[in-house]
């Protein structure tokens, strides 16, 4: 029978020493990532997509804020000018519905307009109590000298994205509004500019 004193003791049954094992899982244990929590993860999103809506609404508003600078309109303003050099001769209906607003909203925005003497209203030949919107010489000169694009940088961003695109954005943030604690439905007929 061979001694064993002074001798290493055998390796366990992985191959490995006492000492070795615990080691190993020492550094094992220390050296695993932390997997972060779902709730927190779930948050720091969050955050992150409310950065992104800042981004966008701050970058619209120095848009408008460039606007009134360079033509002395708001954004708004501007847009309607831009829908009339378009269309001359376009219905107030008609500009309501190419600007997603309220028939009120752009009849106010049409009488600023109109008072600067951008825009005149034109009867109808064929019917008088049809009104056609035409820009004066100032109105065209605002145009001119207006930053582009004409219509705000988030309407033009959004013309930008496929129509998939745009399906999915609306069907999210839709989901998103419908969460909202205070809601004022009538917000989605107000031009960004003039909130």
């Amino acid at each position: 029978m061979k001694s064993t004193i002074g001798k290493k003791p055998a390796p366990g049954p992985e191959g490995r020493t006492a000492k070795a094992a615990r080691a190993s899982a020492s550094a094992a244990i220390g050296s695993a990532p932390i997997k972060p929590r779902m709730e927190d993860v779930q948050a720091k999103t969050a955050l992150a997509v409310l950065e992104q809506f800042r981004l966008i609404f701050r970058s619209a508003k120095k848009h408008f804020h460039w606007v009134q600078e360079r033509t002395g309109v708001t954004g708004a303003q501007l847009w309607v000018l831009a829908e009339v050099r378009r269309n001359p001769g376009i219905r107030v209906t008609e500009l309501a519905r190419a600007m997603a607003v309220h028939q009120t909203t752009a009849s106010n925005l049409i009488e600023r307009l109109v008072r600067e003497k951008m825009i005149k209203r034109e009867r109808s030949e064929v019917d008088q109590r049809v009104v056609n919107l035409r820009l004066t010489r100032k109105g065209s000169e605002a145009v001119a000298s207006a930053p582009l694009p004409l219509e705000g940088v988030l309407p033009d961003a959004l013309k930008s994205l496929s129509l998939d695109e745009l399906d999915e954005l609306h069907r999210r943030l839709d989901k998103l509004a419908r969460l909202l604690k205070v809601r004022d439905v009538g917000g989605k007929r107000i031009p960004l500019a003039e909130m």
